[in-house]
């Protein structure tokens, strides 16, 4: 599990921005708004053997949320994909579970 690790590296996320705030809440607000990462689709993807395809709408994702340093997304986000590209082995649905879980906290942290 990666609940050691912060939801939202604020701090980090302005030093890779050079102290931005502007371009931070445009970052944030275009995750908000474009970034649409939906359980149904993921796991339908895999339940047809679409690793590939899964493994790159994770990929979007989990880099969205390296560049916002949303340090449990992406680190369960990398997880996930490692093994859909059987870097790793393993159950999935743990792992598709923790990242959504993940995914909500983050939101929800951005939109406060």
């Amino acid at each position: 599990m990666s609940s050691n690790l912060p939801i939202f590296d604020r701090k980090a996320a302005l030093e890779l921005l050079d102290n931005d705030e502007d371009l931070l809440q445009i970052l944030i607000d275009s995750f908000i708004k474009e970034n649409k990462f939906e359980k149904d689709i993921l796991e339908n993807l895999i339940e047809k053997g679409k690793m590939s395809e899964a493994a790159s709408y994770v990929h979007a994702t989990k880099g969205a949320a390296r560049q916002l340093c949303l340090e449990r997304l992406k680190n369960s986000g990398q997880k996930l994909e490692d093994l859909l590209r059987g870097k790793i082995s393993g159950e999935t649905q743990p792992l598709v579970d923790e990242m959504f879980s993940d995914y909500k906290e983050a939101l929800a942290i951005l939109k406060s």
